[in-house]
C-alpha cells in the first residue's frame, strides 16, 4: 500500500513539474516582453532603474514557476493522462490559421495527451542536461574557493588602508580584504559573507593610482549591493531553466546592468571618466572573461564596446537586432496563441448559443409532432367504437389528454380542433384524408426544421468569411509593420556600426598616443642606460687604476720593511759592541 502510494506522488509530481517546465516558456517569453517593452519606452532609465525591473521580473519568473507547479500538483484533472490522437498533430495545426473551433480543441486535446504522457521522457532529457550543468557550476564553485586561497599576497599597508577608508564612504558594513593573486587576470570579488577582493599580481604597480581606486570603488559597490549572492541565485536559475531563452536573456539583462550600477558608483565617487575607460581598456576584458560565480570587473566580449560609449556618452544601451528580432517573435508567437485561444472561446460561446437555441426549436418541433401523433391514435380509436356516445367520450378523453400540451405550444390550437371534428365523422373517407393532413404537417415541420439547420449554418459561414478577410486585413497591416520595422533595425545598425566605429576610432588614438609616450620613455631610459654604463666603464678603469696603486704601496712596504730588518740588525750589532 505505501508503495503504491510513493509510486502515485512521484507520478504525481514528474507530471506536475514537466507542466511546469513547459508552461515556463512562455512565461519566461512575456516577462521578456514586458521587460523590453517598458526599457524601450523607458530609454532615460538610470542604470539602478533597469536593474530594479529586471530583478523583479526575475524573482517573479520564480514565484509563477513555483505557482504553477503547485497548481499542477493540485490539478487532478491534469494528472490522468489523456493518450493523443494519432496523426491529428500535423493535421490539425492549419486549425491555428482557419479559426476551426472542433479542430483547434482537438489540437489542444492532442498535445495535451502527448505531453502528459510523455512526461516521464521529458524530465527524464531535463535532468540529463541538468546533471551535466550542476557538474559545471560545481566546478566553478570549487575553481572561486581555489582563487581565494591559492598564490594570494598581501598588498602593500596603503593599499589595505584604501580599502579601508572606500568602504567606509560607500557604507560597506562588511569586513572586507584585499590581496594580489598570481593566479587570476582579472579583477574579481569572491564570497558574500567574508567578502575578498582580488587582483591580479603586479596590476597595482603598472597602473595609475586613480585607476586602482576606480577598480577597488567598483568591486565595493558589488559587495554593497549583495551581488555576489543575487549572481549565485542567477547561476541556479539558469542551470534548471538552461533550456528557456526568456529568462537567459532576462539574466543576461540583469548581470550587464549591474555593471553599470557600479560603474555608477565607481563615477559618482571619483568623477573621473578618462580613469575608468582606460581601466577597462587596460583588462581586455573580452579575453579575460572568467569563472561564473565571481563579480569580476569586465564584462562579456561584446560588453567592453558598450560600457565604454555608456561611460563617455551617458547613454543606455539599445537593443541590437538580434534582440529585436528575439523580442518580436516572442510577441508573435504569444500573440498567435493569445488570438487563437480567444477565437476558440468566442467561437466557442456562440456555437454553445446557437446550438441551445436549435436544441429549443426542435424541442418545440417535436412537442408539435408528438400532439399530431396523439390525434391521429384518437381518431383510429374513434373509429374502432361502433357508437357516437363511445367516440364523442373517448374525444372528450383525448381532448384531455392534450390540453397540457396546448398550454405549452399554441400552434396545436389547430390541430385539436382538426382531430375533435375528426372524431365526429364517421365516414372512413374523412379519417383517411385527416391521417394524410397530419402527415402532412409533419412533413412542414421537418422542412422548417432543416431550414431553420440551413440558416445557422449560413450565418456560422457569415461570421467566418468576416473572420477570415478580418484576419486578411490584420496579416496585411502586420506584413507593413514588420517592413517597416526591419528598416528601422537597419538604420539602427548602421547607426551601431558607426558609433562602435568612432569608439574604436577613438580608442585606437588613445593606444597611439599611449605608444608614443611609451616609445619617448623607452628613449629616455635608453640613454639613462647608455649613460650608467659609460659611468661603469670609468668607474672599472678608476678600480683597475686603484689595484696597480695599491700592489705598488704593497711593494714599498715590502721594501721598507726590509729596510726596517736591516736596521734592526744594524741596531743590535752596535748595542753587543
Amino acid at each position: 500500500m505505501n508503495s503504491l502510494l510513493i509510486s502515485n506522488a512521484a507520478g504525481k509530481f514528474i507530471t506536475a513539474f514537466s507542466w511546469m517546465l513547459i508552461h515556463s516558456l512562455w512565461q519566461g517569453l512575456l516577462l521578456a516582453i514586458i521587460a523590453g517593452a517598458v526599457l524601450m519606452l523607458k530609454k532615460k532609465w538610470g542604470a539602478v532603474y533597469r536593474y530594479n525591473l529586471a530583478l523583479v521580473l526575475f524573482v517573479a519568473f520564480a514565484g509563477i514557476c513555483t505557482f504553477t507547479f503547485i497548481l499542477e500538483w493540485n490539478n487532478e484533472v491534469s494528472q490522468t493522462i489523456v493518450p493523443p490522437i494519432a496523426g491529428t498533430i500535423g493535421a490539425n495545426v492549419s486549425a491555428l490559421f482557419s479559426g476551426n473551433v472542433n479542430n483547434i480543441r482537438q489540437l489542444t486535446a492532442t498535445f495535451t495527451g502527448y505531453f502528459t504522457q510523455n512526461s516521464p521522457l521529458i524530465v527524464m532529457v531535463w535532468f540529463m542536461f541538468f546533471l551535466f550543468k550542476c557538474v559545471k557550476m560545481i566546478g566553478c564553485v570549487v575553481y572561486n574557493q581555489r582563487i581565494r586561497t591559492r598564490q594570494v599576497y598581501a598588498p602593500d599597508q596603503f593599499w589595505a588602508d584604501t580599502v579601508a577608508i572606500l568602504s567606509k564612504k560607500l557604507q560597506v558594513d562588511k569586513a572586507v580584504q584585499l590581496f594580489q593573486s598570481g593566479y587570476i587576470k582579472m579583477p574579481v570579488v569572491v564570497g558574500h559573507l567574508k567578502p575578498v577582493i582580488l587582483i591580479p599580481m603586479g596590476l597595482m604597480a603598472s597602473l595609475p593610482a586613480d585607476q586602482i581606486e576606480a577598480i577597488l570603488l567598483h568591486e565595493l559597490a558589488h559587495i554593497r549591493r549583495n551581488d555576489y549572492f543575487v549572481n549565485f541565485l542567477q547561476n541556479i536559475a539558469e542551470t534548471v531553466f538552461f533550456f528557456n531563452p526568456g529568462l537567459l536573456w532576462l539574466s543576461s539583462l540583469l548581470r550587464e546592468e549591474r555593471e553599470n550600477c557600479c560603474d555608477d558608483v565607481a563615477l559618482a565617487q571619483t568623477n573621473n571618466k578618462k580613469g575608468l575607460v582606460e581601466a577597462l581598456i587596460s583588462f581586455k576584458e573580452y579575453e579575460l572573461y572568467g569563472s561564473n560565480y565571481a563579480t569580476a570587473f569586465p564584462g562579456k566580449k561584446n560588453y567592453l564596446l558598450r560600457r565604454v560609449s555608456r561611460i563617455l556618452s551617458n547613454n543606455n544601451k539599445t537593443f541590437g537586432l538580434g534582440e529585436k528580432i528575439f523580442l518580436t517573435a516572442s510577441l508573435i508567437m504569444l500573440s498567435v496563441v493569445v488570438t487563437t485561444a480567444t477565437v476558440s472561446q468566442i467561437k466557442g460561446t456562440a456555437a454553445a448559443k446557437i446550438h441551445r437555441a436549435a436544441i429549443s426549436q426542435v424541442s418545440r418541433q417535436k412537442t408539435v409532432i408528438a400532439i399530431s401523433e396523439i390525434n391521429i391514435k384518437n381518431s383510429k380509436a374513434v373509429k374502432s367504437h361502433a357508437g357516437s356516445a363511445k367516440r364523442e367520450a373517448a374525444m372528450s378523453n383525448g381532448i384531455a389528454n392534450i390540453v397540457p400540451a396546448t398550454a405549452v405550444v399554441a400552434a396545436t390550437t389547430d390541430l385539436v380542433t382538426t382531430a375533435a371534428e375528426a372524431t365526429r365523422v364517421n365516414n372512413n373517407d374523412v379519417i383517411t384524408g385527416n391521417e394524410q393532413a397530419d402527415r402532412d404537417r409533419l412533413q412542414a415541420i421537418k422542412d422548417q426544421e432543416q431550414a431553420k439547420k440551413d440558416q445557422v449554418q449560413a450565418l456560422i459561414d457569415q461570421q467566418q468569411a468576416l473572420k477570415d478577410r478580418a484576419q486578411a486585413v490584420r496579416d496585411r497591416a502586420e506584413a507593413v509593420k514588420d517592413r517597416g520595422q526591419a528598416e528601422q533595425d537597419r538604420k539602427q545598425a548602421d547607426d551601431e556600426r558607426v558609433r562602435q566605429n568612432q569608439t574604436q576610432a577613438a580608442k585606437n588614438q588613445e593606444q597611439a598616443q599611449r605608444n608614443k609616450e611609451q616609445e619617448r620613455l623607452n628613449e629616455i631610459q635608453a640613454r639613462k642606460n647608455e649613460e650608467q654604463a659609460a659611468r661603469n666603464q670609468e668607474q672599472a678603469r678608476l678600480n683597475q687604476l686603484q689595484d696597480l696603486k695599491n700592489q705598488q704601496q704593497v711593494r714599498l712596504n715590502q721594501i721598507q720593511a726590509q729596510k726596517n730588518q736591516q736596521q734592526s740588525i744594524k741596531n743590535n750589532a752596535s748595542v753587543q759592541q
